[in-house]
């Protein structure tokens, strides 16, 4: 296959007026378009070739429940109530849990109706009075911290750890209708490689038009182990990748662990000794580990750890990062890991940032952990936000915050594509040069800051084949 295009993005700059040639699904040069010739294996695009996008934390298995069931982002109270109405059971998922208030959950709670629902950021989910009682669930023994009252009164809600005595309520279908569905979401937006989370959906993802990085589930590290499973092992369609630890919860729930509890406590879900033995067990195994720490007492946890281990690994991630304490900022540049960011969170997050975190100086601080390690990948914690990367790219050269944490266009381009594939422990794809898998996605226009909202993805190829034309 050979492709000409109006320029092709290589090296953090576009050579105009130049196309790629693709053998076997590997990218074999890159060369001018006067060069390429004309015949039955060469086309013509009108647009600018790029590496296809790497998303680096994404919820697959999520996505394809919102896409089976009822989505309740943006969703008010008096639209919930209209899409439970003619239904005994309701499972609605995405819901901004901020939105409602105690008075509106008590409501729903009361109501004669089956309803769950899961948050917009997964980390609270509610489940109605009723649907309690037709299960052997009892409330009484779970950790009140992690429950929701008004005037001690419970209201159903379940937040981080407690959300596991009620995690089997949740209603999966996934069929292939979805799948379809699932490739659609990411292919139409330049993605070709995900980085999931999920651990449940895993076996169905292991030959589609998308490329898998898939994450491990902390309660199968034995089992993992004892399968010899390592991150990086696998095969171009779908690669093993790092054991995911959640060590406190998020700002949306207001469970983020913070240091000296300022500007609030929120909630470790994890002892530093407990994810002390996890990493030395599993990085001792080849498996690395991806731990979730939003809060500043949570990420001071994840940096001492990984810090202790650095001899055993260098490639441990640190999911989210987005409250760095500035007394950790010494430890932030010498502990050896992978930033795993979402911009997008940023932009996200401000009215919540405004109400809770009273002008916490390193939030989202891409420029600082980018300073810090010369590094950093970005992915969109899909479906908790968007998965474009245009949105991406866009809050990452324009803060919504602090201008300071702002970052080059080009590094920002780097987090989704060649680091990306570096640091998900895929290197074989992320970048245009010989050798790489030839995944590329076709743009309208070259990436630049002043067109990020309104540039176009035109089609996307997976090892030189067509996977998504718009």
């Amino acid at each position: 296959m050979k492709i000409k295009g109006k320029g092709v993005y290589s090296n953090g700059k576009i050579l105009k007026d130049y196309g790629i040639v693709i053998e076997e699904g590997y990218i074999k040069e890159i060369i001018p378009n006067s060069e390429i010739g004309t015949n039955d294996n060469t086309i013509s695009v009108d647009g600018f070739i790029y590496p296809a996008f790497i998303e680096s934390h994404a919820h697959i298995g999520e996505i394809a429940n919102i896409l089976s069931h009822i989505n309740g982002e943006n969703f008010s109270f008096d639209e919930i109530i209209s899409a439970i109405e003619d239904r005994d059971v309701s499972f609605i998922f995405n819901v901004n849990f901020n939105k409602l208030s105690k008075e509106q959950f008590r409501h729903l709670f009361n109501l004669d109706k089956k309803i769950y629902m899961q948050s917009k950021d997964e980390h609270s989910v509610f489940v109605s009075k009723r649907f309690l009682e037709s299960t052997s669930i009892n409330c009484e023994s779970i950790d009140k911290n992690s429950l929701v009252f008004i005037d001690n009164e419970f209201i159903g809600i379940f937040k981080d750890n407690a959300i596991g005595s009620v995690k089997h309520l949740k209603e999966i279908k996934i069929d292939e209708s979805v799948l379809v569905k699932v490739e659609e979401y990411f292919l139409s937006r330049g993605i070709v490689t995900i980085t999931n989370f999920d651990f449940y959906i895993k076996d169905y993802l292991k030959d589609r038009k998308i490329r898998i990085v898939q994450g491990i589930q902390k309660d199968y590290l034995d089992d993992a182990i004892l399968e010899g499973i390592k991150t990086g092992q696998g095969n171009d369609n779908f690669v093993y990748g790092p054991l995911k630890v959640f060590l406190d919860g998020s700002l949306g729930s207001q469970t983020a662990k913070m240091k000296d509890d300022y500007p609030f406590k929120g909630l470790l879900l994890l002892e530093e000794g407990a994810f002390d033995e996890i990493v030395k067990k599993a990085n001792e195994n080849g498996i690395l580990v991806a731990v979730h720490a939003i809060g500043s007492e949570a990420v001071h946890i994840a940096l001492k750890v990984f810090n202790k281990y650095k001899g055993l690994s260098k490639m441990n991630r640190i999911e989210h990062l987005q409250f760095i304490d500035q007394s950790d900022l010494p430890l932030l540049k010498e502990t050896p890991f992978i930033p795993s960011m979402q911009p997008i969170h940023a932009k996200g997050d401000v009215d919540l940032y405004k109400k809770y975190m009273q002008g916490f100086r390193y939030a989202y601080a891409f420029n600082t952990v980018l300073k810090s390690k010369g590094f950093l990948i970005f992915g969109s914690d899909a479906p908790v936000e968007d998965a474009s990367v245009f949105y991406g790219i866009n809050a990452a050269v324009k803060h919504p915050l602090f201008y300071e944490e702002s970052i080059p266009l080009d590094k920002a381009i780097s987090a989704y594509t060649d680091w990306g594939g570096i640091y998900n422990y895929v290197p074989n794809r992320g970048s245009i040069e010989k050798g790489k898998l030839g995944d590329i996605v076709i743009l309208k226009n070259e990436i630049l800051e002043d067109n990020l909202l309104n540039n176009e993805i035109l089609s996307v190829f997976k090892g030189g084949e067509i996977a998504w034309t718009k």
